[in-house]
């Protein structure tokens, strides 16, 4: 299969039509993040198995937000990932993004404690 029969393949994008998602996916409510998913299960299905490939130990468990990677907040990261079958296929950058992206939405679905360190608000995030 060809990189751009893989594109094709790839689960359309999202959109998701509030602001506060597109400004910070973590600013939306539990119940709402678990209502996407469901409503996204297609492209949640399709990102986690990819996943399974591209990710280092640990990989993401079965309730990991896949589906995040097919909205607009993702899009240059599921840019970089759809074409790759293995990890190895990732330049370091992108590998590295990934990393990121899988440790900071781990418990996405699971809890909204501790999320207030995303926030622009938090002591470390300010300008002392």
């Amino acid at each position: 299969m060809t990189s751009a029969e893989r594109l094709q393949n790839t689960p359309q994008e999202h959109s998701v039509d509030t602001y506060d998602f597109l400004a910070d996916p973590r600013a939306i409510q539990l119940t709402h993040r678990r209502k996407m998913r469901a409503s996204m299960q297609r492209e949640n299905d399709w990102w986690l198995e990819r996943l399974q490939s591209l990710c280092e130990a640990p990989r993401p468990d079965f309730d990991f937000p896949g589906y995040l990677l097919a909205t607009p907040p993702f899009r240059d990261l599921a840019g970089k990932l759809a074409a790759a079958t293995h990890r190895r296929m990732l330049d370091i950058a992108s590998a590295d993004e990934l990393d990121w992206f899988v440790d900071a939405f781990r418990d996405y679905l699971r809890t909204e404690a501790g999320e207030d360190v995303f926030s622009s608000a938090h002591p470390s995030n300010l300008e002392r």
